[in-house]
């Protein structure tokens, strides 16, 4: 029987030398709060050492493209601050685009904020006692009681809500921390509105580093499914999903269709390797010497070493290669879509370490 292509796209040449621009997620991707993930400066200096340019993406809408060059040049990884696009100049922008001479805003969040909605020309204002037609809320590590009941205040009197992203927590070098998602869902659950968002996974901020770099064959490399990976299938880009964040192997086998990636990697070193994009053999799908299928809702791996079954009783840890990974989510995903269902494999399903081995 002759092998079929499988759900992950697989590229035989270099990551770096496919695609001409790298737009990439910072934390969890190329930084963990204030260090650097382990293989990334060399990583980044290597593509673009092969002629690939880079843009960094970020959801963080606390810090200023000055700020965030600053930080990822003390990480030897020299930036421009015009390689940096936030969530904060992607909100300010759609602000800019539907102002007019009454817009004024409030802004809830920090400096990097405020400096993208004043370089837009726009008109803030420090208080719903101003009458701001817009609130635009970001994440900044100072925002107290008083801010988000200022923010209720407004959008109570009628003013608008917008998000720079709606990230529920955040990759901190001590573990998951609060993100603006949960504090905009405080702001939501006092007024009853929801706001629009402009952040990932909004296509817009990913056209837009796009654009800037003048990409023709742009690649989006994040940590997180329902940002990075579904920001990158909205905006229609392919996607590279790294394991040094937030979503792991549990996740990327479980992931629904609207936030899987294109390509699996370990690490940031993935742009320099070439990927095997599972086949279908029968009920199997191929990736080098691994094969999985789905058995109900468990997950069987076959190498040369023999078959092995994961489940619900499986023991957290369990180590899989990243081929198994990748015949694994081809085999999982395309069991799910031939149910009908977001996946065929239960919450319950263990967290797995993947080795480069």
């Amino acid at each position: 029987m002759s092998a079929a292509p499988g759900p992950l796209l697989g590229c035989d040449e270099p990551v770096q030398t496919r695609y001409d621009v790298a737009l990439l997620d910072l934390d969890g991707v190329v930084y963990r709060g204030p260090h650097g993930i382990e293989h990334a400066s060399d990583s980044v200096a290597a593509a673009r050492a092969a002629g690939m340019r880079t843009m960094f993406v970020t959801n963080n809408a606390a810090r200023s493209p000055q700020s965030v060059a600053d930080h990822l040049t003390e990480l030897e990884i020299p930036t421009e601050p015009d390689e940096v696009i936030t969530a904060a100049q992607a909100a300010a922008a759609l602000i800019a685009a539907g102002a007019d001479a009454g817009t004024r805003v409030l802004v809830i969040g920090g400096s990097g904020l405020r400096e993208a909605v004043l370089a837009e020309g726009l008109t803030l204002v420090d208080s719903a006692d101003d009458r701001p037609t817009v609130v635009v809320q970001g994440l900044a590590l100072t925002l107290g009681w008083k801010d988000l009941t200022e923010a209720v205040y407004a959008i109570s009197a009628g003013a608008s809500h917008l998000a720079t992203n709606l990230d529920a927590t955040l990759p901190t070098e001590r573990g998951m921390a609060l993100g603006n998602g949960s504090l905009v869902a405080a702001v939501v659950n006092a007024t009853g509105v929801q706001p629009r968002s402009t952040g990932k996974p909004q296509p817009e901020i990913f056209h837009q580093a796009a654009r800037r770099a003048g990409a023709s064959r742009p690649i989006v490399v994040g940590d997180r499914l329902n940002t990075d990976l579904a920001g990158a299938r909205a905006a229609g880009y392919p996607g590279l999903h790294v394991l040094t964040g937030v979503d792991q192997a549990r996740e990327l086998l479980r992931a629904i269709a609207a936030e899987r990636p294109d390509l699996l990697a370990v690490d940031l070193r993935g742009l320099a390797q070439t990927h095997p994009a599972p086949e279908q053999d029968g009920q199997w799908w191929r990736c080098g010497v691994a094969s999985a299928r789905i058995d109900g809702k468990r997950l069987v791996l076959r190498t040369d070493d023999g078959e092995r079954t994961l489940s619900e009783r499986t023991e957290p840890g369990e180590h899989i290669t990243l081929d198994e990974l990748r015949a694994g989510c081809a085999a999982a995903w395309t069991a799910s879509d031939a149910a009908g269902v977001p996946t065929v494999l239960p919450v319950g399903f263990p967290q797995l370490t993947v080795t480069t081995a």
